[in-house]
């Protein structure tokens, strides 16, 4: 514990841990209480109580204050810091896109559907964050999928349909898409693989 503390104050467990410290620490954290009354005697400047295995009624002083009585009073007015003997809740990950499934949609009856493009600037900044999905250094773009019926001349697929490159991996794509699939593979099989990495990861949530 002791190590613990003075990695928290410091940085380091490689020098010795003060008695002020640790009360300053302990007091911080709302944890003064759990100090042995000898070590918040001492920090406090009183006499070492002494210990003894009779005690007659005159040595005891009605009233005494022990140093943790003291210590609480004196420090009442001080905030505790944010995390201070608190519960702290698991950090949840957030969910930057959700999927909504609609069957009624009307737009499924029309003979010609007209096309629609969705921009998802949020999930095409978290792409950015990912790791290349070729090489697996950290990647620079995420590359909208070109070829197999997706995106067109002056148009680009949907953002959902991007995968992470590093910019090096990216203009190889570029230079020549055959010769990139044959040597990584087809950009729907990394599409689909990159597609179950957001889902797994709660980035993507379908919702029906």
């Amino acid at each position: 514990m002791i190590d613990v503390i003075g990695h928290a104050i410091s940085g380091t467990q490689e020098r010795e841990l003060s008695l002020a410290e640790l009360s300053w620490w302990a007091v911080r954290n709302q944890v003064a209480d759990a100090l042995p009354e000898a070590v918040l005697r001492r920090s406090l400047g009183l006499r070492a109580e002494k210990i003894r295995s009779m005690y007659r009624e005159s040595d005891i002083v009605p009233g005494e204050q022990t140093a943790t009585s003291i210590l609480k009073q004196r420090t009442k007015n001080l905030a505790p810091l944010p995390h201070a003997h608190q519960q702290q809740n698991p950090p949840q990950e957030e969910t930057v896109v959700s999927i909504a499934v609609d069957p009624e949609s009307p737009a499924q009856y029309l003979q010609r559907q007209k096309p629609q493009r969705e921009e998802m600037p949020v999930y095409t900044r978290w792409v950015k964050t990912q790791k290349c999905m070729t090489c697996g250094n950290q990647a620079d773009d995420p590359h909208h999928i070109i070829g197999h019926g997706l995106g067109g001349m002056g148009t680009k697929a949907d953002d959902l349909f991007v995968i992470p490159l590093c910019r090096k991996c990216h203009n190889e794509l570029h230079a020549g898409v055959k010769d990139f699939e044959e040597k990584h593979g087809s950009q729907l099989l990394l599409l689909i693989r990159f597609l179950m990495h957001a889902r797994n990861s709660g980035v993507l949530k379908w919702k029906a």
